[in-house]
């Protein structure tokens, strides 16, 4: 009986694994938007976690629920929250690829209470405090942007803002502007110091000529460091004294502020430019650096230019001669015969846009702001450096949407068009320029991968069981084992075929295994369960099994016959060797019939045996053989009795229980205090993927 329960919990219990992006266009739930002529639009809401949450988490403390409604879409994006943080005045790139920030992933609202909110599934990744947003996605059948209209982000306020996310089952035309140009990370404010000379440090207080440093991905150093080192690809601020800002990382790094005025004895201590950020656009999006600002003692420097927001849009086609913009502000010039330095110019943020079928624009920009000029007549004062070009990323067929991600320029005194040392410098800018990447594919739903071994309703697997299988090629391969994230193998570019052995040994007795796919930031829905045994019947034994009735049964003339296969195959069963019925299994592998009454049995001793059709090369064609005896009803035992009748007592969950349960019954029955077979499976040959075992 402990068997039969096992089997039922296996399968039936309710069970929620962490739900991977499988949201395609969305589900059309918001309907139709149009955006008219002059009109500009914000159409996503957002609220900061509250609370860090650990991958697997439903739960959700945020500040403000009250927007959010059950069965929306919402994205969760770990905006800043970098740590360690970067020592102040590294340049070298910022790697993401082992922590949250720049992190998203879309989920859907099951209740909201005035606590916050809970999701229908739990979530693949863990998210910081402070940091982490939680956007609501509109999920549109069509988009209609007018010639004069504009659809944007709300801007970034240090802990919402900046995103403009939705998906869209038909057609986006876009005939004006979509846009998160500026919205992102904030350039260092403009603060009026006393005179100071001299200064050089990479952090430097403002009450002693520092200025303050753009934002970027560390959380919490906004409108607080200043001096001329950056922080991320936040740009530093300009030194004393009169120093340009240096401009905001991203796609690449932010240009150096100019030098200091000539009172100062011209010194290179203008803001150093931000750092590039490394990621995948599939996996992370991140707004571009803010630039530093400008050093100002007489009121008339420059704050630096923010950087450009990030955009995540997927639909079905994208149209029109419309733009999509995510570029980074330019800085101020200082006001006209100032004698201060001027700010940097913010990097250009993240776009992603990916259509599943023609993507068709005007243009698609994340470039670097400009930075900012400075303009009296006589003083050399520094000019900031430019931002950074940010990172796009493009997918449809055909693809015809220009697209730049430029370094914006560095500024100049304009008296003499000196950049005084800002950067970068035309024709050697090649570290500053962004990152532009294009898939000439339609984006659609991915596959589930295809396990080929363990056959389903296999018995007498090894304890060490071997998982193989095809995937699409490059993909990430997880396996789901009883319910459990189990293991991960990644494929190679061309490579379809993934094998994975078992390193521990598994329980014996009954498992689930499933298997789902992830490639360019999308997944796969899990495949169909596969059914196997540890243990019990010698490797080898048949994909098709009969479980009712059980060897011995005492039956009605029509019984139920019943067994266990692939998922989907079809299925000949034969009563004493004649064919009866050809049936088909269903998503988990079980089959059905009930003779009807031409073909009732005569009493006496039967036997009954499924095969397989349209079998695979090398895969067993036939069950074992099951003797049962046909008796009248009155004759019959009463109780529980799987298979004595015609409905065999398998109607609902009970008859699941039941039938998988005298499946193990049987095995029990046939080898009675056998041990799982020594030894192993034959390994996957020679290696052709990387596998880690995932946590449990």
């Amino acid at each position: 009986m402990r068997m039969v329960l096992f089997w039922l919990g296996l399968l039936v219990a309710h069970r929620v694994l962490a739900e991977p992006d499988t949201f395609g266009f969305g589900s059309g739930r918001s309907g139709s938007l149009s955006v008219r002529d002059a009109d500009s639009a914000v159409i996503n809401r957002y609220t900061p976690l509250s609370t860090p949450v650990a991958a697997g988490a439903r739960e959700l403390a945020v500040a403000n629920a009250s927007g959010f409604t059950p069965g929306e879409l919402v994205l969760l994006h770990a905006t800043s929250g970098l740590t360690p943080a970067p020592a102040s005045g590294a340049q070298a790139p910022v790697v993401l690829s082992g922590g949250p920030v720049g992190q998203y992933e879309f989920a859907r609202v099951a209740s909201v209470s005035a606590a916050g909110v809970r999701l229908t599934a739990p979530l693949v990744h863990g998210y910081p405090v402070p940091g982490t947003q939680v956007v609501s996605v509109p999920e549109y059948t069509e988009v209609q942007v007018g010639e004069r209209a504009t659809l944007r982000a709300a801007p970034w306020d240090g802990r919402v803002g900046g995103l403009l996310v939705f998906l869209v089952t038909g057609t986006l035309a876009n005939a004006g502007t979509v846009t998160v140009a500026g919205l992102g990370f904030r350039g260092g404010s403009v603060f009026n110091h006393a005179t100071w000379s001299g200064c050089s440090d990479f952090d430097v207080p403002v009450t002693r000529g520092g200025s303050y440093k753009g934002e970027g991905v560390v959380a919490e150093r906004f409108g607080v460091a200043s001096g001329r080192g950056n922080v991320a690809n936040g740009g530093g601020g300009g030194n004393c004294h009169n120093a340009g800002g240096g401009g905001g990382g991203h796609g690449g790094v932010g240009g150096e502020g100019g030098r200091s005025s000539v009172g100062d004895g011209t010194r290179a201590v203008g803001g150093l430019g931000g750092a590039a950020v490394v990621y995948s656009p599939f996996e992370r999006l991140v707004f571009g650096g803010g630039g530093g600002e400008g050093e100002s003692n007489d009121t008339f420097g420059t704050g630096g230019g923010a950087g450009g927001g990030a955009m995540l849009i997927r639909a079905g086609q994208v149209q029109g001669p419309g733009r999509f913009l995510a570029n980074g502000s330019a800085a101020a010039a200082t006001r006209l015969g100032g004698d201060d330095g001027a700010g940097g110019g913010g990097a250009g943020g993240a776009l992603s846009l990916r259509s599943g079928g023609a993507l068709a624009c005007g243009g698609v920009e994340a470039s670097g702001g400009q930075g900012g000029d400075t303009t009296h007549a006589t003083a050399e004062t520094g000019p900031g450096g430019g931002g950074a070009g940010g990172v796009v990323l493009l997918q449809g067929a055909p693809l015809a949407c220009p697209a730049s991600a430029r370094a914006g320029a560095a500024g100049a005194w304009r008296i003499q068009n000196d950049s005084r040392g800002a950067g970068p410098v035309a024709g050697q800018d090649a570290p500053s320029q962004g990152l532009l990447r294009s898939v000439s594919f339609p984006v659609g739903p991915l596959a589930p991968p295809v396990l080929s071994q363990p056959l389903s309703g296999a018995r007498g697997v090894a304890s060490r069981p071997l998982f193989e299988g095809t995937a699409p090629p490059g993909a990430s391969v997880s396996l789901v084992l009883d319910g459990q994230p189990y293991a991960q193998v990644q494929l190679e570019e061309a490579q379809e075929r993934f094998a994975y052995t078992a390193p521990t040994d598994v329980s014996p007795g009954a498992h689930e295994v499933r298997v789902s796919a992830a490639w360019q930031g999308l997944s796969s829905e899990l495949s169909a369960p596969v059914l196997f045994e540890v243990g019990g019947e010698s490797p080898g034994a048949p994909a098709v099994v009969m479980v009712v009735p059980v060897e011995g049964a005492r039956v009605e003339p029509q019984p139920l016959l019943a067994g266990k296969s692939p998922p989907d195959a079809r299925v000949s069963i034969e009563v004493d060797a004649v064919e009866v019925a050809q049936v088909s299994a269903d998503a988990e592998g079980r089959f059905r019939y009930v003779l009807a009454a031409a073909q009732a049995l005569a009493p006496g001793t039967h036997q009954v045996s499924a095969r397989l059709l349209d079998t695979q090369e090398g895969q067993a064609l036939g069950s074992a053989v099951t003797t049962f005896e046909v008796v009248a009803p009155r004759e019959l035992d009463t109780g529980w009795g799987c298979g004595a009748g015609p409905a065999g007592g398998l109607g609902g969950l009970g008859g699941l229980a039941g039938l998988l349960g005298l499946w193990a019954a049987r095995g029990r029955a046939r080898a009675p205090g056998r041990r799982p077979p020594g030894g192993r499976p034959r390994g996957p040959g020679p290696r052709e993927s990387r596998a880690t075992p995932a946590s449990r």
